[in-house]
């Protein structure tokens, strides 16, 4: 009998010190806090049209007192929201794509909030002068697609408060 209250005491103990070594916490994530994201891909009038995805991953820990809430290298996702293909008469292209969502290191998704947009190089000068000065072949000049290159860095906000289990 004695045995087995001294065993029994042995696993109390035992949970006890279990549970303070690695307890769960809950942290905050507030609404409008800044992530760091770096596009896995190229984002342009060439290769994306209107909803498609667009691949990023965050590139530093987002830290919330003290504990990392959304880890670095997560993926992350957006959607093209406009995309315009360079036109004759010089016409440059356009894209534009809003970041969605995120996960955090307890697996919750987290909506994102930003709205990037880029033009290519209008070219509509060259083409009309040349058109009329020289031949109207030119008016078949195009502008330049719009491009995000792949690794370049943008930043998001968080959009709602989120409880995030940390360890």
């Amino acid at each position: 009998m004695r045995k087995v209250i001294i065993a029994i005491l042995l696993v109390s103990v035992i949970c006890f010190l279990n549970n303070m070594l690695f307890a769960e916490e809950k942290v905050l994530l507030r609404d409008g806090t800044p992530v760091i994201l770096r596009l896995t891909e190229e984002v342009s009038t060439k290769t994306k049209n209107t909803n498609d995805m667009v691949h990023l991953e965050v590139t530093r820990d987002v830290v919330v007192d003290g504990k990392v809430v959304i880890s670095g290298g997560t993926p992350a996702e957006g959607t093209v929201n406009m995309c315009e293909k360079p036109d004759i008469i010089g016409q440059e292209g356009s894209i534009g794509f809003v970041l969605n969502s995120t996960t955090t290191v307890d697996r919750q998704w987290v909506s994102l909030r930003a709205n990037l947009s880029r033009s290519g190089q209008n070219k509509e000068i060259l083409s009309a002068g040349a058109a009329w000065a020289c031949c109207p072949i030119f008016g078949l000049i195009k502008g330049t697609h719009a491009i995000f290159s792949a690794g370049s860095e943008v930043k998001a906000y968080t959009e709602n408060d989120v409880k995030v289990t940390v360890k």
